[in-house]
């Protein structure tokens, strides 16, 4: 019988679980003979077992598989101490039965088949039967309940792992199968090390597999899809934005309505009031090509593929509407601004108020009769992530749109006439922010041309639409995000704002403090690890050293240890934050722990500080927890390492914070 027949069978097959259990066997303990009862699936956990079912035997070892049929007789013996779950259960096919079904079970039936198998994603297959074992052991009958669900989600993932296996490895596609499985789970929390061992290879492979046929990270393809799932629900639901942040996979509204306005231009709310007006919205730019997904030798995915799904179904539905870009569509939301602004070319300084475009003329005109040598002189050229910028020499009048880095222009003696919300949330900034005007969390073009600034800085996430209506208004800075260490973009806004000697002034008594408080922390910690972690309402956030919260003292200034998941993915990988779930938490756990909740959703820290996987790490009973403050750890900025460096110093070296 082939493996199509088979799923067949189980297809219409009734299942009743009897039995999940886990039990040892000790080395040399004898062998452990027992008749089944019932359908057997057997697991090897840990070590090696020799096992016989009737006349038929093999070795198996961790990890494999093996299925057994009611009445036969099982033998197992060890010659190494091992861990086995057993899952029992009842399996027979629904009446009435067609021809073909009763043809196909009296040749093989499925239920009493035996066989071994090493599974392709041995990872996936373990996590379910995990979860099988936890809520088939529950005394909560709705947890039994859900076990019948999840020993049928287990059965297809192993039917489908066999299948994969009997069309030889010129059928299976790592990179296809990791697409699927990003778009099955694109809305739940996802980390490159769970895929990894999802799918039995390494990060590396995993990550060179991608950048290979994609050009692009896993991470980067999952956001991908997540902005597929958050348009093509905007356009079908009605739900609130913490609703539609959770069912793509983001922990709050505020992280998802980032993301959407970085991938689509507008924030979510514009989205779905164009969609609600019938007016053109803008689309994700593709991420791959059709003949990325597509092997040498094979023909290409049908209609169920990772690429074509979204435009075969859902939003296909709808009433078609006419798709342009996002530059079209600031222009429409925009327009008064556009006609207001109209007189400013390239990255001059337009009027401010409402003199109106005939006024900005006015200006510009009595500027270049005024002479080509001042104007040199009240102006330099800054090289900036895409190329060069004409500047003020003295900007006067600066709008932050950077959302984190505020603190790197206060450090130099420069208040912005205003920023970003975000930016005005840090409680190390306390009174030294009053009288910078708040623009919101989303400011429009209107709302930074209402601040008449001469200079606007943000980060190079700013989306093409939206950089072509700001520079209208005033030179824009475009600096890569998270490409430097907190000194270097100090020095940045140094050339940008004229204060470069401030900047190496800063930078150098920083130098100096560390190097007075290195070798003393050092000496306390030795060669213990050192963690950052914070839980949120759906997990837990590990950092490394380019996320803040002061990673980047920890582990680049002091130079202390992290355990090795955290080091390898978030230090010396590309990643910011790993999002793990509690039963991870003892692998990213330090000796030392530096921890609060992650302080931008409504999620309950106590859910890990109460439970008994977090009081039973070393850190928390050799009372080597250290709380951050929940906001102003989310900063880098001068000030703010400052603040940090004071509460790690008190940390180590004062007993406690």
């Amino acid at each position: 019988m082939n493996g199509d027949e088979q799923i067949r069978l189980w297809a219409n097959a009734a299942v009743k679980l009897q039995d999940v259990r886990i039990e040892r066997l000790e080395a040399d303990g004898g062998e452990r003979d027992y008749r089944l009862p019932a359908s057997a699936f057997v697991m090897i956990r840990q070590g090696k077992l020799r096992l016989r079912l009737d006349d038929w035997q093999t070795d198996s070892k961790r990890n494999q598989w093996v299925h057994g049929g009611k009445g036969a007789r099982l033998r197992m013996s060890a010659s190494e101490d091992c861990e086995y779950m057993l899952v029992l259960y009842r399996g027979e096919l629904m009446l009435p039965l067609s021809k073909r079904l009763r043809r196909q079970l009296e040749e093989a039936n499925p239920f009493a088949e035996q066989y071994a198998f090493d599974p392709l994603f041995p990872a996936e297959l373990s996590s379910l039967a995990d979860r099988l074992f936890e809520d088939w052991q529950s005394g909560d009958p709705l947890d039994k309940l859900r076990a019948r669900a999840v020993f049928a989600t287990f059965q297809h993932e192993l039917m489908r792992q066999r299948r994969l296996r009997q069309e030889g490895p010129e059928r299976f596609d790592l990179l296809h199968q990791v697409l699927l499985d990003l778009h099955r789970r694109c809305g739940e929390p996802v980390t490159l090390e769970e895929l990894a061992r999802r799918f039995g290879c390494s990060v590396s492979l995993l990550s060179k597999s991608f950048k290979r046929r994609l050009n692009a990270s896993p991470m980067r393809v999952l956001t991908h899809m997540r902005m597929e799932r958050a348009a093509d629900e905007l356009s079908r639901y009605d739900l609130s934005f913490q609703q539609l942040a959770e069912r793509c996979g983001y922990p709050d509204a505020h992280s998802f309505g980032r993301a959407f306005k970085k991938h689509y231009g507008i924030p979510p709310v514009r989205y779905k009031a164009l969609l609600s007006q019938g007016l053109p919205v803008p689309e994700l730019p593709a991420l791959y090509p059709k003949s990325a997904l597509v092997g040498a030798k094979r023909r290409c995915y049908n209609g169920e593929s990772v690429e074509n799904h979204y435009h075969l179904s859902r939003r296909g539905e709808l009433p078609m509407r006419k798709r342009t870009s996002a530059a079209m569509v600031m222009i429409a939301l925009c327009g008064v601004l556009v006609l207001s602004a109209c007189s400013g070319t390239g990255n001059n300084t337009t009027s401010s108020g409402t003199a109106g475009a005939a006024a900005g003329a006015e200006k510009n005109v009595s500027a270049e009769n005024a002479g080509g040598e001042a104007s040199q002189a009240a102006t330099r050229v800054y090289k900036d992530s895409t190329g060069d910028v004409t500047v003020p020499a003295e900007p006067k009048r600066i709008v932050d749109l950077t959302g984190s880095s505020i603190g790197d222009l206060l450090a130099l003696g420069v208040k912005p006439v205003a920023a970003i919300r975000d930016s005005l949330q840090n409680p190390y900034h306390e009174g030294l922010v009053d009288g910078v005007a708040d623009l919101g969390s989303k400011p429009t073009a209107e709302v930074v041309l209402a601040q008449n600034p001469d200079l606007i800085i943000a980060f190079d996430y700013i989306e093409p639409s939206d950089y072509e209506q700001l520079r209208k208004i005033a030179p824009v800075v475009r600096l890569k995000y998270g490409a430097l260490p907190p000194q270097e973009l100090l020095t940045e806004f140094g050339k940008i704002t004229g204060k470069e000697a401030q900047a190496q002034e800063w930078i150098e008594k920083w130098n100096a403090k560390i190097a007075e408080v290195k070798p003393k922390i050092q000496a306390v910690v030795g060669d213990r690890t050192v963690s950052i972690l914070q839980p949120y309402a759906k997990g837990i956030y590990a950092w490394g050293n380019k996320g803040g919260r002061g990673g980047e003292i920890l582990y680049d200034d002091l130079g202390l240890k992290a355990p090795d998941i955290i080091r390898e993915t978030l230090i010396e990988g590309d990643g910011f934050g790993g999002d793990l779930s509690l039963e991870k938490l003892p692998d990213y756990a330090g000796d030392y722990i530096f921890t609060s909740n992650w302080g931008w959703d409504d999620g309950d820290a106590n859910v890990v500080y109460d439970s008994p996987v977090w009081k039973s790490l070393d850190a928390v009973k050799n009372d080597r927890v250290f709380w951050i403050d929940p906001k102003g750890s989310f900063y880098n900025d001068p000030i703010s390492l400052e603040a940090q460096l004071e509460l790690i110093e008190k940390s180590f070296l004062g007993g406690g914070a």
